[in-house]
Formats: C-alpha cells, structure tokens, sequence
C-alpha cells in the first residue's frame, strides 16, 4: 500500500436498518472515506436509502485506523480504501 492509502481514514458507521417498517432491522456497519466529515451522517442515510433501506437508526460513528484482522471488515476497509463505500449487514 502507499504512503497516500495508509494516510486516509475509514469510517464506520454503525446502524440499525430497516427495508420495510414493519419488519424487523438488521444490524449494518457501512466503512467508507470521505473527506467530508461535517456531511457524514447524511452522506450514510444516501447510502442506506440508495441500497434499498426506507430507515436508519445510527448508533454509532467512528474511525478505523489499522486494517481490521478479521473478515467481513477487513475486506470492507480495503474496499473502502479504494473509495467505495462497504455495507456489511448482519441477520439477528
């Protein structure tokens, strides 16, 4: 990786999301770079809404510094190094 790539910062936003309001959420974490972090929280609705979710309940906003050791997240940092946002969504 290049000086450049370990420079910029992942972000996760953790959530509950829901396809229909009357169904029970799924729990989501989205990783992804910007460097707009005043317009992160509306930036993660666009995501969610733009992958097919009517809601959103963030529970949390944070910051991955390292690549994560584990998969899903270690795939969906390196994607998000690469600009794309990641979605990772989990069945309860």
């Amino acid at each position: 990786m290049t000086e450049e790539t370990h420079a910029q910062t992942v972000h996760l936003v953790v959530a509950d999301v829901w396809k229909d309001k009357n169904e029970e959420p799924k729990h989501a974490h989205l990783l992804l770079v910007t460097e707009d972090t005043d317009g992160l929280v509306d930036l993660a609705l666009r995501i969610f809404a733009a992958q097919g979710y009517e809601e959103a309940e963030l529970h949390e906003i944070g910051s991955i510094t390292e690549e994560p050791d584990e998969e899903p997240h270690r795939s969906a940092y390196k994607n998000a190094l690469t600009g794309q946002a990641a979605l990772i969504e989990f069945e309860e």
